[in-house]
């Protein structure tokens, strides 16, 4: 089969790794993947796959951008040509240039739900989800269903999945010489992974570093990404008294080893579709200190392979991230079970092999 999967960009995010571990599993199966999008900071690990890049030639950030209609004639051309058989949206930019395309092609498409939306007029009078919609969670599913007004029949959950071989523990030595390379040696490290957006809740996380550090002196943080909070949040940093005790990181190019260098991984997010961050850090053997919210409390299995706390509570979030600080057995005990964990329910196989039974669910109806 082959497969267009329609995305605005390739920068670094949920999104953007999604799509590198679903791209690897459909060409290890067989299948040709060739990607509409605009482009990114992770184009090149999407074309050293033999993934077949189509450039937008415009930013696809509103669904109503007069590239998106331009772009028809020539897609349309691209999939007779190419004789793709399905079309994969992943933005709703991406659901409006797909729902057209395989409204003019007869081509089936279906889309991923990445996360929560506020319902608008715009998607009760075009929901443009496509023959199926696959929920990253069963509380995306939930939210597609109850809030967004998706039939049942039409939702189908494949959880994101991890590659464990990419996603392992380190050894003491190379953790500790990566912390020694941002200036953490011999520190607690926590940290997390997020775009620099309000929603991820990295502001609830600074307000809870004084406290912290109260309690554990020798602790530092590492937030790795970028976004648009990014000045707001090192503001905060400064008014905090944070300076030296904080580093922000955009470019990082192992984020796996970085991940698997910190001693705790915090995701506090106000909203979060499924928690990337926290799958890998699971994966890595790391326990995690996440919010209650969405799919997290089923990345998370509290007081076994991390701690689950309310969203915006830096008090109680505090408190969690220094009782596993405080404590390093606990942490080993939980990054053990968290790696298996993972492992057991969130693979990149069991991603590929899901995403695939969709996809033969609705090209099968179309025969």
């Amino acid at each position: 089969m082959t497969v267009l999967l329609v995305a605005n960009h390739l920068n670094p995010g949920g999104v953007t790794s999604y799509l590198l571990t679903l791209s690897r599993g459909l060409l290890a199966r067989g299948h040709r993947v060739l990607l509409f999008s605009s482009g990114g900071e992770r184009l090149d690990e999407f074309l050293s796959l033999g993934v077949r890049l189509i450039s937008a030639g415009f930013r696809m950030k509103n669904e109503l951008h007069p590239g998106l209609f331009l772009s028809i004639p020539r897609l349309l051309r691209i999939v007779r040509q190419e004789g793709v058989g399905l079309l994969h949206a992943h933005t709703r930019a991406g659901q409006m240039l797909s729902a057209l395309v395989s409204f003019f092609s007869d081509i089936p498409f279906i889309s991923t739900c990445h996360g929560f939306f506020t319902p608008h007029w715009g998607r009760w009078l075009f929901p443009l989800w496509g023959d199926r919609v696959i929920a990253i969670s069963p509380q995306v599913a939930w939210h597609l269903t109850e809030d967004l007004r998706i039939p049942v029949s039409r939702v189908v959950t494949v959880p994101n999945g991890i590659d464990g071989e990419r996603f392992q523990p380190l050894p003491a030595e190379a953790r500790e010489a990566l912390k020694a390379r941002w200036g953490f040696s011999s520190r607690s490290l926590l940290g997390t992974v997020a775009r620099l957006s309000p929603v991820k809740g990295l502001h609830v996380l600074l307000k809870a570093l004084p406290k912290v550090l109260s309690d554990v002196p020798e602790a530092a943080c590492v937030m790795i990404g970028k976004g648009p909070s990014g000045r707001i949040l090192k503001k905060m940093v400064s008014d905090l008294g944070l300076e030296g005790r904080v580093v922000f990181l955009e470019d990082v190019p192992h984020i796996e080893e970085a991940m698997a260098s910190l001693d705790v991984c915090v995701v506090p997010s106000i909203q979060e579709g499924m928690g990337l961050a926290a799958m890998e850090a699971g994966a890595c053997g790391v326990p995690v200190v996440a919010s209650r919210v969405g799919g997290l409390p089923s990345v998370v299995d509290h007081g076994r392979t991390g701690l689950l706390v309310p969203a915006n509570d830096p008090e109680t979030l505090a408190e969690a991230i220094t009782e596993l600080l405080g404590s390093p057995q606990q942490r080993v005990t939980m990054g053990a079970r968290a790696r298996q964990h993972i492992l057991s329910r969130f693979s990149s196989q069991d991603m590929v092999d899901g995403t695939l039974k969709a996809y033969r669910s609705v090209t099968e109806e179309e025969k």
